[in-house]
């Protein structure tokens, strides 16, 4: 019930519409209030006399209104704006002579969608002309009330097409009745109702504009791009997310009962020169030329100001896939025999024998030299016999050069875990012979069991990263398919460079792949090692499945981060008519599990790998150290014979100075 402020007002407009008014306060005070509940109403009018009384009776409603003389200058885009409620409506007398004017820059801005609620007010005008064929944005999004009048009462429809600029007629329910003698409004349906998916959703067999993306030659005519996405197979030329938004698009078709006339694109993106135009998909859909596409679309931020989004579901995901063979060890973990420590660990070490030995040999020479010094006093004393004094200084320096050499061979004995004989008697020896044993235990143990470990691990072979792709010795090919010539082309990513010009430059032979095929060619050079193909993973799986036996599968590694990993969109035209229907069935069609069966369906899983585990042999680079080792070792030995031989032919040449000594006193 109205208020009694409400009542005297509309009392007022009752007793002047008979001479002056065009518009029936009572009609726009029942619509705002009663039927769309609107909380802002914006009245369009070239009466003085319908803007203030109506104004006067929505304000007694508790209504903001704002009120636009047509025959005045004004911007239609400055006074709809964001900044009004999120439930306005609009009113236009369309008696007035701007009327045309004003609908059809609405049109050109897409004023006619979810945002507002607009009353056509039409009683002498017949809704074709109203909205002629060339208002190409009334679709069935529209929120749009025609108001006629009929002898006894004014009747509010509902208007919509299913598309203007596909020729789609306009469709009109009756939402409500107004007696014009007792001014009660009888609804007939709910204008809500009217304006859902649910009176919206039959389109009639209306043929909708689409796109696609299918990189191959001569591909032209609807026929043949039904024919290629229709097929559940893998096909040249059209990557996964294609497929699968076209069977998401044959849901909303089957829903709607709408066919689609496709067009085909070779790529998704692209600019013409320097200019803003867009190429390929995304230009089509950006000039509005197709109304819906088979094809998901990245995520890029400027994006978002002229496409809307429908749906997000597809995962599109690339890598490298490859086979593993032990010359891939890039990290040098399987046979490795120095990888167990690092560079600095083994230096440290060595440098802390070489310590080790020389403080043993340091002992040595004070405990030798004491015990000299004390022999020769006590010899001295009661002996008093110098050629036994000479001799034992001649046998303490032959013991001193055994005990060299010795030290040495007792130190390395210890430390790979052979002993040591004979054991040394005096205290601090055994205490450094404890000390390397103890450590000779830690360390040996725990590199024998980091290279057993890495022998038996396989969970991190090979590259991990396009970097160590691009140094390792595989050759690298990519699918043919448009977004990785435009990644080539237009990358300036470090990495992307890199690999350009170490892996894709140089040329092939006659029997190795090019930069650029198929999946179905690349099968063999994955089985056969030493090769690795970039692509969409979810369409290898199936063909690795089918022709991979069990141990290459578990041979099989994947490395991402070429492309990033990302949710796809689905698209559609900025503002299009379409986006809110579209999107709601998609939402119905997640919740009752459509859109997870087609996931499973065309996302299939990595093979799993059926081996307990697999055992890599060691290769020459991995055991390439022991055999310089071994190498060095004969080296030094030989180099240490050569000493010797020159040393005793030296001596030989030249009497020693203790025969000498002993000659003069046998003399004396």
């Amino acid at each position: 019930m109205h208020s009694s402020a409400t009542r005297v007002v509309l009392t007022l407009v009752s007793i002047f519409s008979v001479t002056v008014f065009a518009m029936e306060g009572s009609v726009i005070m029942d619509y705002n209030t009663r039927l769309v509940r609107t909380k802002q109403c914006i009245i369009f009018a070239c009466s003085e006399h319908d803007l203030y009384f109506n104004v006067l009776a929505l304000m007694a409603a508790n209504q903001f209104v704002q009120p636009v003389h047509m025959n005045s200058s004004y911007d239609l885009v400055s006074i709809l704006t964001r900044e009004n409620y999120a439930r306005t409506s609009v009113i236009v007398d369309t008696t007035c002579e701007g009327a045309p004017k004003l609908l059809k820059e609405a049109s050109a801005n897409r004023y006619f969608n979810k945002t507002y609620q607009w009353l056509l007010w039409g009683v002498e005008a017949n809704i074709t002309d109203l909205l002629p064929i060339d208002l190409d944005y009334v679709g069935p999004n529209a929120q749009l009330t025609y108001v006629n009048k009929t002898s006894d009462a004014y009747l509010l429809w509902d208007v919509h097409s299913k598309g203007r600029h596909l020729k789609s007629p306009l469709e009109l329910h009756l939402i409500a009745k107004l007696s014009t003698e007792l001014h009660k409004l009888v609804v007939i349906n709910e204008i809500f109702d009217l304006q859902s998916i649910k009176y919206r959703s039959q389109f009639n067999g209306l043929t909708l504009r689409g796109a696609s993306v299918i990189d191959q030659e001569d591909i032209l005519t609807n026929q043949q791009i039904e024919a290629i996405l229709s097929r559940p197979t893998k096909d040249a030329g059209v990557a996964a997310f294609i497929k699968y938004h076209y069977e998401l698009l044959s849901l909303l078709r089957d829903l709607f009962n709408f066919t689609v006339n496709f067009r085909n694109s070779r790529g998704w993106a692209g600019r013409l020169g320097n200019t803003t135009f867009r190429l390929g998909l995304l230009g089509i859909i950006k000039r509005n030329e197709a109304d819906i596409a088979a094809s998901g679309a990245f995520n890029r931020i400027n994006r978002f100001a002229e496409f809307d989004t429908i749906h997000q579901s597809w995962k599109f995901e690339t890598a490298f896939l490859f086979r593993f063979t032990p010359d891939l060890d890039t990290r040098g973990k399987s046979g490795n025999f120095l990888a167990p420590f690092s560079r600095q660990v083994w230096l440290f070490t060595v440098a802390t024998l070489i310590g080790i030995n020389s403080i043993w040999l340091l002992l040595d020479y004070l405990s030798k030299r004491w015990h000299s010094q004390a022999m020769q006093c006590i010899e001295e004393r009661i002996f008093n016999i110098r050629i036994r004094r000479n001799l034992s200084a001649h046998q303490a320096i032959t013991n001193s050069h055994s005990n060299w050499t010795e030290r040495i061979l007792h130190t390395f004995g210890a430390v790979c875990q052979q002993g040591m004989e004979p054991i040394p008697r005096d205290m601090p020896s055994r205490s450094i012979v404890l000390t390397v044993f103890l450590f000779s235990v830690v360390m040996y143990n725990y590199y024998t069991s980091s290279v057993v470990g890495g022998l038996l691990s396989s969970s991190d072979l090979g590259p991990a990263t396009v970097d160590e792709i691009t140094n390792s010795p595989l050759k690298v090919s990519f699918e043919d398919i448009g977004y990785y010539k435009v990644l080539f082309k237009e990358s300036s990513n470090p990495t992307v460079t890199r690999l350009i010009s170490k892996k894709l430059s140089a040329s092939r032979g006659p029997n190795e792949m090019g930069v650029y095929g198929h999946i179905e060619d690349a099968i063999p050079y994955l089985k056969r090692g030493g090769f690795a193909f970039h692509c969409e993973v979810v369409d290898a799986y199936p063909i690795i499945a089918e022709l991979f036996d069990a141990n290459e599968i578990c041979d099989l590694r994947e490395v991402s981060g070429l492309m990033e990993v990302e949710i796809m969109n689905w698209i559609v035209h900025k503002n299009s008519q379409y986006t809110e229907l579209f999107k709601t069935a998609m939402c119905k069609a997640r919740e009752v599990g459509l859109v997870e069966r087609l996931l499973r369906q065309r996302q299939m899983k990595k093979p799993e790998c059926q081996s307990l585990y697999t055992v890599y042999p060691v290769t020459i680079s991995g055991v390439s150290s022991a055999f310089l080792t071994l190498l060095s070792g004969v080296l030094i030995a030989l180099f240490a014979l050569c000493l010797e031989i020159a040393s005793v032919k030296w001596q030989m040449r030249r009497p020693t100075r203790v025969h000498k000594g002993i000659a003069i006193q046998d003399q004396a």
